[in-house]
This record gives C-alpha cells, structure tokens and sequence, in this order.
C-alpha cells in the first residue's frame, strides 16, 4: 500500500512541474505578445504553443495514470483512513496546490487570448483604413479622369 501512495504522490509532484513549465510558455507567451515591435513573433508563438501542447499531452496522461492507480487503491485506502492519515494530507495539499496552479494558467490564458484579440482588432482597423484611404484615392483619379475630357462642359442651348 506504501509504494501505491508514494507513486499517487509521485505523479502528483510530476503534474506540479508540468504545470510550472506550462505557466512559464504563458509568461514567453504575453512577452511575445506585449513586445514594443509592431507586430508580435508569430513563430516564436507558435513554437511556444506546440510545446505547450505537448505538455498537455504528458499533463493528461499523468491524470490518466493517477486515476487508473487510485481506482486500485482507493477502496484500500477508504478502509483505513487513520492510518494513511498523513500521506492523505499530503495527497490533499498536493491536489490543492494543483487546482491553484490550473485556476492561475487559466486566468493567464485569458490575458493572452484578449492580448492576442486585441492585436488582431487593431490590424483589421488599420486594413480597413487602408481600404478607406484607397477607395478615396481611386475616386480622386476618377474625377480627374472626368476633368480632362475634351468635351464640353457647357452646352450651347442657342440655335
């Protein structure tokens, strides 16, 4: 029952990591994001989020292994609650730090996808100026066009 617990715990301490180096691409993620150039490093990005997703990718196979491993114990471990009291205390601390860490990645998440959409929003303004800015342009040539025809301007309603 020892060894169950210690690989619970083990497991445990693994996801903490991986959600530490999951924060830490969300922190190079906003750098990128808030960077003083014009337009952000969408390489550097992307790279940032295929890493990422490959830590989610280890992130829920360690859930997958924590739960298939707590399904073999769990009954085990109900039937003698004080006596594993402090290893369950642990487990307890450890899935609490867990939550903090999920609820802290989610709320950067949030400050990057407004990041993101706020760039995007600012760019489609600017295409549309220059779209404005175009289409004045054109109409200008236009008139200018008219303005240099050789016919006349006035008709001669005198007979």
């Amino acid at each position: 029952m020892e060894d169950y617990l210690q690989l619970l715990e083990e497991s445990l301490v693994k996801k903490i990591r991986v959600l530490d180096e999951i924060e830490k691409f969300n922190i190079k993620q906003k750098d990128v994001l808030s960077s003083e150039d014009s337009t952000p490093d969408f390489d550097k990005f992307d790279s940032f989020i295929e890493e990422k997703g490959k830590l989610i990718d280890e992130l829920n196979s360690l859930d997958e292994g924590f739960e298939t491993l707590y399904a073999r114990v769990a009954d085990t471990l109900k039937s003698d609650i004080p006596g594993n009291a402090s290893r369950i205390r642990k487990l307890q601390e450890l899935i609490r730090e867990i939550t903090d860490k999920s609820v802290g990645i989610q709320k950067q998440e949030a400050e990057n996808k407004a990041l993101i959409e706020r760039f995007f929003q600012s760019t489609r303004a600017g295409i549309g100026k220059g779209r404005n800015s175009l289409n004045v342009a054109y109409s200008y040539l236009q008139s200018q066009r008219g303005l240099n025809n050789s016919e006349s301007l006035f008709l001669d309603s005198k007979q």
